[in-house]
């Protein structure tokens, strides 16, 4: 009977250290940093899952928008996470930027949380650096969770008038928005209002710490890797995210056709340049449209390293936005695109 209980007592104090050094881990990022990728991932899983709050779902930060879901709410309020905090001012379109940058902006800034600046302050983020290095009026369009469908619908919004670039970040989570617009006849589907009111009272409540909350979120993830449903077979491969990504951008011809386009894929400090290489190889062929063919795409993969994100969110922080910001700077002038010569509309 000892013996038993003696290994039971084992168990349960080994499970409590392994509690223990996840809490630690978890809130204290700069002791993750030190160790592995694979355990800067597996930390990170525990902390998207069970401790970082969703901006747009958010009680204050959020609006309900009949044609896009949700935008950010008009005014200032404050985001803050284990990494960071920082205070957002959103004008009167929903998008984290000036009142006064909607009109006639220079360039325009398409995308989702990484472009918006998540975990930055707005003068740190990349469009802003962009704005105070080139002396072009931007604005920051940029949404948490946009796809490419919401964002063409956003762009649509703005004032083009002065428009001289367009620059547009993809992440791989924009697939599934993409592929049901596709599926959809070319109709975006969009979240209804009660179900955007259900998501902010959910996702507004305060994310406590209880005692084997780390081992419940890994052991959870287990059983749902073993025990997975096998995908079911479907009538040939699915479409690729290139080719969802340019039939988007070929149903918004009208609006795109004469702008000069920057595209790149941001996925965090996981990065993959996978959609960067296809798109690159789509853009070279001679049967595409010119709106396709003169795109001009960077690989972010080249230039920013783990230590511009965050170890724990993912997102980039200040350094890596200076990095962008740079490598945009740059891009710009060697198309031509500066203060003293016209291009564009």
């Amino acid at each position: 009977m000892m013996i038993i209980f003696l290994a039971l007592f084992a168990i349960v104090a080994i499970l409590a250290l392994l509690e223990a050094w996840m809490y630690v881990l978890v809130h204290y990022p700069g002791i993750l940093r030190l160790f592995s990728r694979r355990l800067q991932n597996s930390i990170g899983y525990l902390y998207i899952q069970g401790d970082r709050k969703i901006m747009q779902f958010q009680e204050g930060s959020g609006r309900y928008a009949s044609d896009l879901g949700y935008t950010l709410n008009p005014g200032a309020f404050v985001f803050s996470e284990i990494e960071f905090s920082n205070e957002y001012f959103i004008n009167s379109l929903g998008v984290r930027d000036a009142e006064e940058s909607l009109c006639g902006p220079e360039i325009v800034f398409l995308g989702d949380s990484f472009a918006l600046g998540w975990g930055v302050a707005q003068d740190e983020t990349f469009v802003k650096l962009v704005e105070k290095k080139t002396g072009f009026k931007t604005l920051n369009t940029c949404v948490p969770s946009y796809g490419t469908v919401r964002e063409m619908i956003m762009l649509r919004k703005v004032d083009l008038s002065r428009i001289r670039c367009l620059i547009l970040q993809y992440c791989g989570d924009d697939y599934n928005e993409n592929l049901l617009y596709f599926r959809n006849g070319n109709r975006p589907q969009l979240l209804r209002q009660e179900t955007f009111q259900h998501l902010t009272r959910l996702h507004s409540k305060p994310k406590t710490y209880y005692p084997g909350k780390y081992l419940g979120l890994k052991m959870k993830k287990r059983y749902t890797e073993w025990f997975a449903k096998p995908t079911p077979l479907s009538q040939g491969p699915p479409p690729s995210h290139v080719d969802l990504f340019v039939h988007v951008l070929k149903q918004n011809a009208d609006l795109l056709r004469d702008l000069p386009m920057i595209v790149f894929e941001m996925n965090g400090i996981n990065q993959s340049n996978t959609f960067t290489q296809e798109l690159r190889h789509r853009a070279a062929r001679p049967d595409e449209p010119a709106l396709i063919r003169n795109l001009r795409i960077l690989d972010l993969t080249e230039h920013l390293e783990d230590r511009h994100f965050y170890v724990l969110d993912g997102h980039l922080n200040a350094t890596g936005h200076r990095v962008v910001a740079d490598l945009l700077v740059k891009t710009l002038a060697k198309e031509g695109l500066q203060k003293d010569k016209v291009c564009g509309r």
